[in-house]
């Protein structure tokens, strides 16, 4: 008999109880130098990791850190899905194809930037269909054609869709168009089993449909401060607004809304008051407040809205506790983590200012 999600989820609720709170990021981040951040990183659940990493990579520096919470992220996630059975195991696997999707992503900007192979896999986590041999292999091809042709031959369910965009862009493909594919695949693709079924399956859908919002709304953010960017789609796209750039079908957001927001030539701060009646408002609001205060670039936007996903991830630990919601909310707690390790390994390393690097970081 299947054990449902009993067992999984309370292995969760103990495993959440591990992770790194907000004195231990203050301790790091107080740290002289990188060298110090990765000593204090062996008296946390990362020891193990910064063992192997330091072997690994023969060197210290930020990259011993990247590939250790890389290799701590990969690990735990396995762990947890080997954790269910049944419909619940389904579901997990449904929740880790965010990272094929991810590497597939981090492969197609490599190529297109010329960025070396070891850069592009200290991102990756392979826990989903394609392992870290074939990930490998993808980075190394000699360009995006190389690497389309290869997913082709090795029948990748994104390949058809980024070969097509290939066809119709000619032998240079167009990363933007690229990735706007791969979107549009990857959430259509997830969401076709979860539109039939019971309430985990209806919650896990609500999820995507929220990444599927903060992806557009990034778009219309970037989009809605440069100058003149509707002639500039009409003239690439024959389009007389942005909606051929942003994914449809859209999440709880109206793809027709982001387009008229920025059609209506009112800038950066016009997309924000647009949105403030929407579940996102509070979290854009904010993020302009930063940004008039002197940090004037869309990423503080950006990572207000991160810092709203993640408190509403964390929020599913009071949802049911034999439901998929402990998953979810674990899953969240754990890309945080990993995101302010790198966070702070880059700024101790760079000498940024600590205060202005603990305004970026998120506590859930």
């Amino acid at each position: 008999m299947a054990r449902g999600y009993g067992y999984g989820n309370a292995r969760l609720r103990a495993m959440r109880g591990r992770l790194l709170r907000e004195a231990d990021y203050s301790d790091l981040l107080a740290r002289a130098d990188i060298d110090e951040v990765i000593t204090a990183l062996t008296d946390t659940p990362y020891k193990e990791d910064i063992e192997t990493a330091l072997l690994r990579v023969q060197a210290g520096g930020v990259r011993c850190v990247f590939e250790a919470v890389r290799a701590n992220l990969t690990r735990t996630l396995r762990k947890v899905h080997e954790f269910f059975e049944g419909e619940p195991r389904n579901l997990v696997g449904i929740l880790l194809r965010h990272w094929d999707w991810a590497n597939i992503l981090a492969i197609l900007r490599g190529q297109s930037q010329e960025v070396s192979p070891e850069m592009v896999l200290s991102a990756m986590v392979p826990v989903g269909q394609l392992d870290e041999v074939s990930l490998r292999e993808l980075a190394r091809q000699p360009g995006l054609r190389a690497a389309i042709d290869l997913m082709t031959t090795w029948r990748l369910p994104y390949a058809k869709a980024l070969r097509e965009v290939r066809a119709r862009k000619g032998t240079i493909p167009d990363l933007d168009q690229l990735e706007l594919a791969l979107n549009r695949f990857h959430y259509a693709s997830v969401r076709e089993p979860l539109r039939q079924g019971n309430g985990d399956r209806a919650l896990v859908l609500e999820q995507l449909q929220v990444e599927v919002d903060l992806i557009n709304i990034g778009i219309a953010l970037r989009l809605a401060g440069l100058p003149d960017i509707i002639p500039l789609v009409h003239r690439r796209y024959n389009s007389n607004d942005i909606r051929p750039l942003l994914v449809e079908p859209g999440g709880h957001l109206p793809v027709q809304r982001l387009a008229e927001l920025v059609a209506g030539a009112i800038g950066l701060e016009g997309v924000v008051r647009g949105l403030d009646d929407t579940r996102y408002g509070g979290a854009l609001v904010a993020g302009w407040r930063r940004y008039q205060a002197g940090q004037a670039s869309v990423t503080v936007l950006e990572r207000e809205l991160e810092r709203w996903r993640a408190e509403r991830m964390a929020a599913l630990f009071t949802r049911n506790s034999l439901s998929v919601a402990i998953p979810m909310g674990y899953f969240g707690c754990k890309e945080i983590e990993v995101s302010n390790l790198r966070l702070i390994a880059q700024a101790v390393a760079l000498g940024t200012e600590r205060d202005r690097v603990r305004r970026d970081l998120i506590f859930v």
